[in-house]
């Protein structure tokens, strides 16, 4: 199906299954990454997937088109792993366990690395580091930091998905940050 987004959109809304299965698939692997970012797990991520799908199809009828609707389905996959971050409990990942995982691009930072075993090796070292890191952020720095440094959102996105002002948005950026570094730092000294 092959239409503008707000086509899509009011095509959707009317309850067209092909509409509305379109805007699913071409949000699908956005929500899924965030979920994997937040909660670390592939399970949960996939919960995460549908809870948000399912509210987005609810509440379709009553998205008022102020935001783009990319910025609006964020905003309820953030709420919805955020819950999941509040009500369980989470286990930290051990420093032993060996975690495959394709979808954590941290491109920043491996961009300068050539391709000789100690570069991959140091670069699979960082990458572990850095999710065990973000893991420890407090909830907000680590939401904050995840839609900006690895989704690549816009600040201003990023306020309206968390309901922040663009002011404690950047607090919220700087103090990841700050305690990524410090804590990278220790990992590494």
């Amino acid at each position: 199906m092959k239409v503008s987004e707000k086509e899509l959109i009011r095509l959707a809304k009317k309850g067209d299954p092909l509409a509305q299965s379109e805007i699913v698939k071409n949000y699908e692997r956005m929500v899924y990454n965030l979920g994997l970012r937040l909660l670390g797990n592939e399970d949960k991520a996939e919960c995460v997937l549908q809870e948000t799908f399912l509210k987005v199809l609810q509440a379709l009828p009553n998205f008022k088109e102020q935001s783009q609707l990319s910025t609006w389905i964020y905003r309820i996959a953030t709420n919805q792993a955020l819950m999941r971050l509040r009500t369980k409990k989470r286990r930290m990942q051990s420093f032993d366990e060996n975690i495959e995982d394709e979808s954590k691009d941290y491109s920043a930072f491996t961009r300068s690395l050539e391709k000789d075993p100690l570069s991959a090796l140091l670069n699979t070292e960082l990458k572990e580091k850095m999710d065990i890191a973000i893991d420890q952020l407090p909830e907000n720095y680590k939401t904050t930091f995840v839609l900006k440094d690895i989704e690549g959102l816009a600040l201003k996105e990023i306020a309206d998905i968390m309901e922040l002002s663009l002011p404690a948005v950047k607090s919220n950026l700087h103090r990841a940050r700050v305690t990524l570094r410090n804590k990278l730092a220790d990992i590494w000294n």
